[in-house]
């Protein structure tokens, strides 16, 4: 991104080289990744996800056919602490970007891919949205693209379809793999979407929050990319773990809860840290997120739904019914991966705070632990909702431009995945979110040495 902010970095074919010479960026082999929808199958046949206790140490196996570095230093777009590599762009987003995260990236991606059934919630909708028409190109933006793994999935499955990836880093891809129909731009979205107004027919963004200083702001902004009758769809975290029951939270390990969950410590503390010292408007999201889109101007509220997407962390779950049981085991099994990769990750923002590196690597240590043997079985939940911008002020959406053969949003390849809780009004929402928010009884671990005083 250019010094006044204004203009944004283009990665792709229609790019110069001198464009988009990135000296030094990892590569990562998307082709693993980014199936297009009809190779969903293909996904258990050739898993990636270890579903037995023993975890092994680093995933040597799929790091091997999942990473390919580039010899070289830094690039002028990531710099260098705690021994990983951070965006230059945004000092809120607390996680890093280099090949250790860009693996991991790619093995969420999977996992939401397999929770979902597809690359998106929404499917009719979506799929009515970007149904091919003459003379008419739709046009995706995926906000916080990654590894652009979920960009280059989609223009496989929709080549009809225009494609913009944007991030605060650079994407692992040669330009010369980057398909015709896509372009990635290096961009802040806390610096305004404006040039992106009333442009796009699908707006996807997953796992931005934590970037983000202004939830409400940034939201309407986004929104306002949306061409009317367009629909954006979000998906972000709980950073709270659910006990088995999935309404009980399980409460952070510390003095006064020593059977808590270290993985939940260290995800309470990424949240604390990031809201207190990073500026991230974490809470907001989980505030609006939560109570869906309803009651959002720009959206029409008879086009809006939530879910929550629940995700077992690690292989420990059961079900009566063999293939939701395989499927429930392989998902657990990729976002254990995920998440002990992600859980480090956190350190180097953590020790921003106080805390020592023999702390953390103890409470990463211990979360590894229970995440191998099963001995604090958790489930996360990641908050969704989606909806359609409205014609104009106070107007319904425009109808859809293709007759859809379902609404159901959880009618997808793989089938409805039974973890994947729909709500149809408000009034559901706030059902289940004060009777998740009544068992968050639990007492706050004590602040890290940085925030005491404040």
């Amino acid at each position: 991104m250019t010094e006044n902010n204004d203009i944004p970095i283009l990665i792709g074919t229609s790019t110069p080289e001198d464009e988009i010479s990135q000296k030094g960026v990892p590569k990562v082999d998307q082709r693993s990744f980014a199936g297009a929808l009809s190779q969903l199958g293909t996904f258990y046949a050739s898993s990636m996800a270890d579903t037995s206790g023993n975890q092994r140490d680093e995933d040597a196996m799929t790091r091997i056919s999942a990473i390919a570095s580039v010899p070289g230093g830094l690039d002028e777009y990531r710099r260098l602490e705690a021994g990983r590599a951070f965006n230059v762009l945004n000092d809120t987003y607390f996680l890093p970007t280099d090949d250790d995260e860009f693996t991991r990236l790619n093995k969420q991606h999977t996992g939401f891919t397999v929770a979902l059934g597809g690359l998106y919630p929404a499917a009719g909708v979506v799929d009515a949205i970007l149904a091919q028409r003459e003379g008419y190109t739709p046009k995706v933006l995926d906000l916080g693209c990654g590894t652009g793994v979920w960009t280059l999935a989609m223009s496989k499955e929709f080549p009809h379809c225009q494609f913009v990836g944007i991030d605060l880093a650079p994407v692992p891809i040669e330009a010369e793999n980057v398909p015709s129909n896509c372009r990635f731009e290096l961009d802040d979205i806390n610096n305004g979407l404006a040039h992106f107004h009333n442009s796009f027919d699908i707006i996807h963004t997953r796992l931005i929050a934590g970037g983000i200083r202004d939830f409400r702001k940034s939201k309407e902004d986004i929104e306002k990319c949306l061409k009317p009758g367009g629909i954006v769809l979000w998906i972000e975290g709980d950073y709270d773990m659910l006990s088995p029951d999935r309404i009980h939270y399980q409460p952070p390990a510390s003095d006064s809860h020593p059977d808590g969950s270290w993985f939940g410590r260290l995800t309470f503390e990424a949240r604390r840290a990031a809201v207190a010292f990073g500026r991230s408007d974490l809470d907001t999201m989980m505030e609006v997120l939560s109570a869906g889109l309803w009651d959002d101007p720009l959206l029409d509220s008879e086009t809006c739904q939530a879910a929550d997407l629940f995700v077992p962390v690690g292989p420990w779950v059961t079900d009566n019914d063999k293939a939701e049981a395989q499927r429930l085991m392989y998902v657990g099994a990729l976002f254990r991966q995920d998440f002990m990769s992600g859980h480090r990750a956190f350190h180097a923002g953590l020790m921003k705070v106080g805390l020592s590196a023999e702390t953390l690597n103890s409470w990463s240590d211990r979360a590894d632990e229970e995440m191998k043997i099963f001995s604090k079985p958790v489930w996360t939940r990641f908050i969704c909702a989606w909806g359609r911008r409205r014609a104009g002020p106070r107007q319904p959406a425009p109808p859809l431009p293709t007759q859809i053969a379902s609404n159901n949003p959880g009618d997808y390849k793989l089938g409805p995945y039974k973890s994947f809780v729909v709500y149809e009004s408000v009034e559901q929402t706030r059902r289940a979110n004060e009777e998740r928010n009544r068992t968050k009884t639990f007492q706050h671990p004590p602040l890290p040495p940085a925030l005491q005083g404040q």
